[in-house]
């Protein structure tokens, strides 16, 4: 079974202090906890497809951030035997052909562990997300945007809404 853990610290930030969401949806944000969801499910498949065609671009980006954005971080996916888990990397530097960052989630599969070092190929990137402090907007994060499908509509649109979260592009 494929596991997609979709909520980083950068999200889960945010999350926490709204009413907004719905409450399983905010539980598992405070509590760190994996989101199921198919990577072949056709939203996530767009998602992912999204956050590739604009890769470049923000990978160029977190290399020399332009003034009032933070928190760059890129969804890597990790594997361990059979299983597979996608989980948040910040910090990012480049190493020649690899990237290095730190993990922010708390993963579910026992080689990693939230906080360490952890190096990956390009190919390995599935999504990415910046804030962008002056236009008060979360750029990417398309895999989220792929989770707020499964909610009701209302809670979808407020979580965008509120903020700068923008999945109709």
């Amino acid at each position: 079974m494929k596991r997609l853990v979709v909520l980083s610290l950068v999200l889960w930030a945010l999350l926490v202090s709204s009413s907004a969401f719905s409450q399983s949806f905010t539980d598992k944000a405070k509590k760190d906890n994996a989101v199921d969801m198919s990577d072949e499910d056709p939203a996530m498949q767009q998602a992912m497809e999204r956050a590739r065609a604009g890769l470049e671009a923000f990978l160029r980006k977190a290399e020399a951030p332009p003034p009032n954005t933070d928190q760059y971080s890129v969804k890597v996916r990790v594997s361990e035997g059979d299983n597979q888990e996608y989980l948040w990397v910040s910090n990012l530097k480049a190493q020649g052909d690899l990237w290095s960052g730190r993990i922010d989630n708390l993963p579910m599969i026992r080689s990693v562990k939230k906080g360490q070092s952890y190096s990956f190929a390009k190919t390995e990137i599935v999504d990415w997300t910046y804030i962008d402090k002056s236009k008060k907007k979360v750029f990417g994060n398309f895999t989220t945007c792929a989770l707020l499908t499964k909610e009701p509509p209302g809670v979808a649109e407020s979580i965008q809404k509120q903020y700068g979260l923008e999945c109709d592009r």
